[in-house]
């Protein structure tokens, strides 16, 4: 009787299982190279090559179809040491009423076109974990491990069903961290954008167009961070 209730129910399942603990990540992107510069007697060089970027913002829509809930199946060890990263079991499920395109290769490099001269697109997915010490109350303690996609590359996208799910296993580094141990807790997050890649010689200019699907809050890990060895002071 629940099933034929909510029909959802009956497409409930995993569709992708992600192992990136044992690979390298290749992201790099070509340019051609810069010009040699043009240096006049008595005036500064110019041709130089450079690079910059841009970023278009925005916020969530209650009324967008399409969300995602982040678990966070594992976190091994739970004493995260600032020295070593740490094992993350991610589980990225569709909990919108739509289905959502998510990118789901581990190599950005591979997306890029054949000549190094033509701008191209693709999405990325950015899967974080992040610290805090009650809800709401951050520590200032993140890491994060990225997906790619392309549309020209069907095997680098999927689209989850309302009900389903991928799961990423990742080896993760906190880029920041407190100046004493700390318990804390971890919850997932996830960053969603199409992004663009212009090429020129000597540099590159990528467009960022953040994207909002809803998020559903999902359980935290409890977790005790580890200073860097000698920041640990005694408490008054």
């Amino acid at each position: 009787m629940l099933l034929l209730t909510f029909p959802s129910l009956l497409k409930a399942q995993e569709i992708k299982y992600i192992d990136l603990t044992g690979i390298r990540q290749r992201t790099e992107l070509r340019h051609s190279p810069a010009p040699q510069p043009e240096c006049a007697e008595g005036a500064s060089c110019t041709g130089r090559g450079f690079g910059g970027a841009s970023g278009v913002d925005g916020a969530p829509d209650p009324r967008d179809p399409h969300a995602l809930g982040i678990y966070l199946l594992r976190v091994i060890p739970t004493d995260i040491n600032p020295t070593e990263p740490f094992e993350v079991e991610f589980k990225i499920l569709n909990t919108g009423t739509a289905p959502i395109e998510l990118p789901v290769s581990p190599h950005l490099s591979d997306l890029q076109p054949s000549d190094e001269t033509v701008a191209f697109s693709y999405f990325s997915l950015v899967l974080v974990v992040r610290a805090e010490l009650e809800p709401g109350q951050p520590v200032d303690s993140s890491g994060f491990v990225q997906l790619y996609g392309s549309p020209n590359d069907a095997a680098s996208m999927t689209i989850l069903q309302p009900g389903e799910w991928i799961r990423v296993n990742a080896n993760v580094k906190l880029l920041t961290w407190p100046s004493e141990p700390v318990s804390a807790r971890f919850r997932g997050e996830v960053w969603l954008s199409r992004n663009t890649f212009r090429p020129h010689p000597g540099g590159e200019f990528i467009e960022t167009n953040n994207m909002y699907p809803n998020e559903t809050l999902t359980p935290f890990v409890e977790v005790r961070l580890l200073p860097h060895a000698g920041t640990d002071r005694p408490k008054q």
